[in-house]
């Protein structure tokens, strides 16, 4: 049984890490714990700095504990589909499904493709998803490519966020990277991008595409790039996309996430049912993109992720630090040090639960 909600949750979530907001913590919590100003544009470290510090202390926390307390899309993980492992024919009245796979993450928010092996191609049995297929030679004038979203809009415009004239494949790897907003690892050595990019909805600065929509290009026609709704269950299919330049194809649900239907989950242990449509029987058969992460974050993973950012500041930081609990000065090396324990014996603690219930 998992703790839905409680009272002592950390519940001011509204990350912005240039702000320095995280899922974890934030920078008053930090400046809060060390007593000192608030941090600024101005201060050193500023607060962009410590929203820096933030992203990479939830990192280490979710490292360190073995799974998320934040949705983190997990891209692309294949399983077999062995029946008389997973298990058995025929589906009867004692048992709904012919077989399941067990993903790598516990606490499943979303499968955002199920894609299924059926002899030729990879079938996705879950997500609302579109198709831009680009063309094959370069457009010589503008494109945009827009995608909506509620009263959302965001436009992905070549010569800002993609260019087109390295060969069809190349471009749309540019472009499914520019709406996941990652850094383009594939493409950057041909076009000389050094960032990722950022894709805000038009009218709303504060509001990114990665938000809304996660990108590839199709496995088996590398100059399509597929993009799926985040958005719950066949609520996706209501998403809009045109493109001044190639072939689009609209959203369309293919959700049949019930009991009766292709497939059902059990998300908080991670399991994938299926009871018709399911993949041959051979490895790598089965391809799952999901949100994975709990949603609630206890207060012990706050206070762990709080220290964890003040210990690096007090790292970087050339004065001591007045600890009020004492009323005297030590320095910054035993502050860093009792820090990083008290956040280090949290996590620890937190991992051994988790690997006890598993």
């Amino acid at each position: 049984m998992s703790k839905l909600s409680s009272p002592s949750d950390f519940t001011n979530i509204n990350p912005n890490y240039s702000q320095g907001r995280g899922f974890y913590t934030t920078h008053s919590d930090v400046s809060q714990l060390l007593q000192i100003a608030a941090f600024s544009s101005s201060t050193t470290p500023s607060i962009a700095e410590v929203g820096t510090l933030i992203k990479r202390a939830e990192e280490r926390v979710d490292d360190v504990v073995g799974h998320s307390y934040r949705p983190v899309i997990y891209h692309h993980e294949f399983h077999g589909f062995e029946a008389f492992k997973m298990g058995a024919y025929p589906v009867n009245r004692f048992k709904d499904y012919i077989g399941f796979v067990q993903l790598e993450r516990p606490d499943v928010q979303k499968i955002v493709r199920l894609e299924v092996w059926q002899g030729t191609e990879y079938v996705d049995l879950a997500s609302a998803s579109a198709k831009v297929k680009v063309p094959s030679s370069p457009t010589g004038g503008s494109w945009v490519i827009s995608l909506g979203v509620g009263a959302y809009t965001f436009n992905i415009t070549k010569g800002t966020d993609f260019f087109d004239n390295y060969g069809p494949k190349t471009t749309a790897s540019q472009i499914a990277d520019a709406i996941n907003e990652v850094f383009p690892h594939k493409t950057a050595k041909f076009t000389g991008e050094t960032s990722a990019k950022s894709v805000t909805a038009n009218g709303a600065p504060t509001v990114n595409i990665s938000d809304f929509f996660y990108a590839t290009t199709d496995s088996e026609a590398g100059d399509t790039v597929v993009i799926s709704s985040l958005l719950m269950g066949e609520d996706g299919s209501a998403c809009t996309i045109s493109s001044t330049v190639g072939t689009v194809t609209q959203f369309t649900d293919n959700q049949d996430q019930r009991r009766l239907g292709d497939y059902w989950t059990i998300g908080k242990d991670g399991k994938i049912f299926f009871l018709k449509n399911y993949p041959f029987l051979h490895s790598h058969s089965v391809r799952v993109t999901y949100v994975s992460g709990e949603k609630r974050v206890p207060a012990t993973i706050h206070d762990a992720a709080t220290k964890l950012v003040a210990a690096e500041v007090i790292r970087h930081d050339d004065n001591s630090i007045l600890i009020a609990e004492t009323g005297s000065n030590i320095d910054l090396k035993t502050k860093h040090d009792i820090l990083l324990e008290e956040a280090n014996k949290i996590l620890n603690g937190k991992k051994d639960i988790i690997h006890f219930i598993d």
